[in-house]
């Protein structure tokens, strides 16, 4: 059996914050547009078409999920695939007020669901409001608290600049083996257009162009090739030395040092950005 420990559908790349180190550097770049139900049932099918069995499907953003207008729907596509994956998890800031619809569309799943909601403080009232109707329906909740003197993980990491550092191999190696992507979550593997990358600097720094278009560090579920094939590339990636994104990204999160994580949720002046 062919398993995937964690897949994402990157819905949409917007949000109503700004943090200024946000890991998908939303507030310094123009959105895409948001996926539709129509793209991401068309992912699904591939995906499960692939993998026999997905650990945790995220329904996920390059941004605020919650800002999604047909999230609703986004998860009864998913839950068409309810006997092949574990749980459905969906994210969000606690900000943007949740609607009956949503809300309903949840509870009818919530076996099911984990909604894992981060608390910056921005909109205190709304956080705690979000917060309450969730426990209120019963729905299983994951409380990550990012503002105050005890952060979850102890704050964000700076992923840094994107400009290659053009580290020898065996550095790269060291980032890649030691980066929790790798040892923790044994890939976070993401998708957006139906490019799975193994993590969140690879597949945006691709799509905006930062980081050089490298078919080889992704698998493409809508290229050629047949099913067995795509499982093996799926597991030669995971076993890979490194990645091109390595060398365009800070390492931080393979680190456990206190001086290198920083308060979350800080926020900037959004910028024109273009992809």
């Amino acid at each position: 059996m062919f398993v995937l420990n964690k897949f994402s559908l990157v819905i949409l790349t917007r949000c109503n914050l700004a943090c200024k180190l946000c890991c998908e550097y939303v507030p310094q770049n123009k959105p895409f547009p948001d996926m539709t139900v129509a793209e991401a049932e068309r992912i699904l099918e591939a995906a499960f078409s692939v993998a026999d069995r997905i650990t945790t499907l995220h329904l996920t953003g390059g941004g605020e999920p919650f800002l999604h207008p047909n999230l609703a729907q986004l998860i009864e596509a998913a839950m068409k695939y309810a006997d092949q994956f574990d749980r459905l998890m969906l994210f969000t800031n606690s900000t943007v007020p949740v609607s009956d619809e949503l809300l309903g569309a949840i509870c009818r799943y919530k076996e099911k669901i984990v909604v894992q909601l981060s608390l910056y403080h921005q909109r205190p009232r709304q956080e705690q409001d979000t917060l309450r109707r969730f426990q209120e329906a019963g729905i299983h909740c994951k409380v990550e608290k990012y503002y105050g003197d005890d952060q979850s993980f102890g704050g964000w990491i700076d992923f840094g600049p994107w400009e290659a550092y053009n580290r020898t191999a065996q550095e790269l190696e060291e980032i890649f083996h030691e980066c929790s992507v790798t040892r923790v979550m044994e890939g976070n593997w993401r998708t957006r257009d139906g490019k799975v990358h193994w993590c969140t600097r690879s597949m945006r720094g691709m799509e905006l162009g930062y980081v050089p278009d490298n078919p080889d560090d992704y698998v493409d579920l809508f290229g050629g090739g047949t099913r067995e094939e795509k499982q093996a590339k799926f597991m030669e990636i995971a076993k890979r030395r490194y990645i091109s994104a390595c060398d365009r990204c800070s390492g931080d999160l393979a680190t456990l040092a206190r001086e290198k994580r920083h308060p979350a949720g800080e926020q900037m002046e959004r910028t024109n950005g273009k992809r």
